[in-house]
């Protein structure tokens, strides 16, 4: 899917998260906006992606090495079948497999474990990826004012009760999950059985029996729309 109908459902994924597992009304807001940025995670395979271009050279380096890493861990672990396919193993394999979500959960909680400046850093950087398109339907001007929300968030999840590590790592592992659940929709499908071998294959793609094409599907749309519509309603009922 595209990067706004991925942080759409990441949106509306961490406001469940919150509901599910927070402490206190500020979790709905800072969950929210952690869930849309980690909804973007996965795509860090890929330096061109609207995430891999987020925060200029860091982001684009970090793209660089995973979609290196992903290559590699491809060759190291493809069956004859998979070689054979004509892939390099980049976009769409190692940071889509559910192994990365909970790696980039686990990831999460350890910085926000360091205390209240590991808490800051990951609620700032997974809202600056993440609300910046959530904010883009409403304009430019609003998109802009993302990076300040951002800085806002981050501070109220360390001033505020609330904002736990455990919750916050489990947050970036849903946020992270809706986006592989989402590319499942999608024609290219995700290797959702890696390591395990499906069919002769770990690289497998699953892909609905319903698949869309990317950007170019009603279905998407209104995924986009229910998430982003959804969550302010989820927000009113559970504060």
């Amino acid at each position: 899917m595209m990067g706004t109908s991925h942080s759409a459902s990441g949106l509306l994924a961490g406001v469940l998260t919150a509901v599910a597992l927070g402490s206190h009304p500020s979790d709905l807001l800072v969950c929210a906006a952690v869930g849309a940025g980690a909804a973007l995670l996965p795509d860090l395979d890929e330096p061109g992606s609207t995430v891999g271009r987020s925060l200029g050279r860091a982001t684009d380096g970090l793209s660089r090495i995973l979609r290196a890493a992903s290559c590699v861990v491809y060759r190291a672990t493809g069956t004859s079948y998979d070689l054979r396919g004509g892939s390099d193993g980049g976009h769409r394999h190692l940071t889509h497999t559910i192994p990365a979500v909970l790696a980039f959960g686990a990831l999460g909680w350890a910085l926000a474990a360091l205390g209240p400046l590991g808490v800051g850093l990951v609620v700032f950087t997974m809202s600056a990826l993440g609300l910046g398109l959530v904010l883009r339907p409403l304009g430019r001007v609003a998109a802009q004012s993302a990076g300040l929300v951002a800085v806002g968030l981050g501070a109220s999840a360390v001033l505020l009760p609330g904002g736990a590590p455990l919750l916050l790592g489990a947050t970036v592992a849903v946020g992270a999950l809706t986006h592989i659940l989402g590319d499942w929709l999608t024609r290219s499908g995700v290797p959702l059985a890696w390591p395990l071998v499906h069919r002769g294959k770990r690289w497998w793609m699953f892909r609905s029996p319903v698949a869309f094409r990317t950007g170019q599907s009603r279905v998407e749309d209104l995924i986009r729309w229910g998430c982003t519509a959804g969550t302010p309603v989820v927000v009113f009922l559970a504060a």
